[in-house]
């Protein structure tokens, strides 16, 4: 059955599956929540200027977030469309005004639906998988694209599985927690990228081995990197993580966490587990020295937040 979708630049907007699928080649790329919903926006009024406060507000809604935020969305945008924050053909800047797509990219065509939704194989490597451009707020606004890390088809980073649960008397759910273990394995390895640096090689090194029960925590390392960076993150996140602790013990969940840090950013990657269920988060933090407090309140709302999200276990 045929069905009219939005195109910006021969790339379909396919708003069901969270994703966009280029008309010509049939790649299909991933696009996060706010990212999709800030495309969506901007093709249904395509050649009108919304100034920042608009799309802030359409797009966020009553999300406290940012001054960055939407800079970084739209920047994640221009590289999904093969745009480019110089030239901007696409999504133009517009000076102390806001931001605009250009109509002449945008049409409308009709796509038979089965050619357009994802197969089972795409939709199983998408699952929990979820990455976000955070940024603390700053004094002021600005349009600077932020820095990308770039992708590698290798990384020295060990994966970390989560340990091993008791075995079910049950062959299916023997079979499940296998098939659980491949899926935490897959999607954080993806996830894992995100630390990918220029070409050096990665070492992982736990860093407060045993301060708590049921987190674990990983410094993503350099060669060259100073060792008080992973020090001084932590000084700044224990008694969040203290409270989170005792949070996800109560609920038989383990969190593993990596980040790599320097002056300006911030990687930060966790994951939970419990017997049935797993939920991760990437997110990449802008100026996260310059204010603690929102710091620790963004690690602990995100990490609630996939926490809510997750499964809860039926009794064997």
């Amino acid at each position: 059955m045929n069905k009219r979708y939005c195109s910006v630049n021969n790339w379909l907007v396919d708003v069901a599956s969270g994703s966009i699928l280029h008309l010509t080649t049939g790649e299909r790329k991933r696009l996060g929540e706010y990212q999709l919903k800030l495309l969506d926006i901007l093709v249904q009024d395509a050649g009108k200027i919304f100034t920042r406060e608009e799309l802030t507000n359409l797009v966020w809604e009553r999300r406290v977030i940012g001054n960055n935020s939407l800079p970084n969305a739209i920047h994640a945008l221009r590289t999904a469309l093969e745009d480019d924050g110089k030239n901007q053909r696409i999504i133009k800047t517009i000076p102390r005004k806001g931001y605009l797509l250009e109509a002449e990219y945008c049409c409308v065509v009709e796509k038979d639906e089965d050619e357009v939704n994802e197969t089972e194989d795409e939709a199983a490597a998408a699952i929990d998988t979820e990455e976000e451009n955070i940024d603390l707020p700053l004094s002021g606004e600005s349009d600077a694209e932020p820095v990308q890390t770039e992708n590698r088809s290798e990384t020295s980073a060990p994966l970390i599985a989560p340990e091993a649960t008791a075995q079910s008397r049950r062959p299916r759910m023997v079979y499940f927690l296998l098939a659980l273990l491949v899926a935490v394995s897959v999607t954080f390895a993806t996830s894992w990228y995100l630390f990918s640096g220029m070409g050096e090689r990665q070492v992982v090194r736990e860093i407060q081995p045993g301060i708590y029960s049921n987190i674990h925590l990983y410094s993503v390392e350099t060669a060259g990197d100073p060792a008080y960076m992973s020090a001084n993150l932590y000084s700044k996140l224990k008694d969040s993580l203290y409270a989170l602790n005792q949070q996800i013990k109560l609920k038989s969940v383990s969190m593993h966490v990596y980040f790599h840090s320097n002056n300006s950013s911030l990687n930060y990657s966790f994951m939970l587990t419990n017997k049935c269920d797993e939920k991760q988060l990437s997110m990449a933090i802008d100026h996260w020295r310059l204010d603690t407090l929102q710091l620790n309140n963004l690690i602990l709302r995100e990490t609630r937040r996939k926490l809510n999200e997750m499964a809860t276990c039926k009794a064997s």
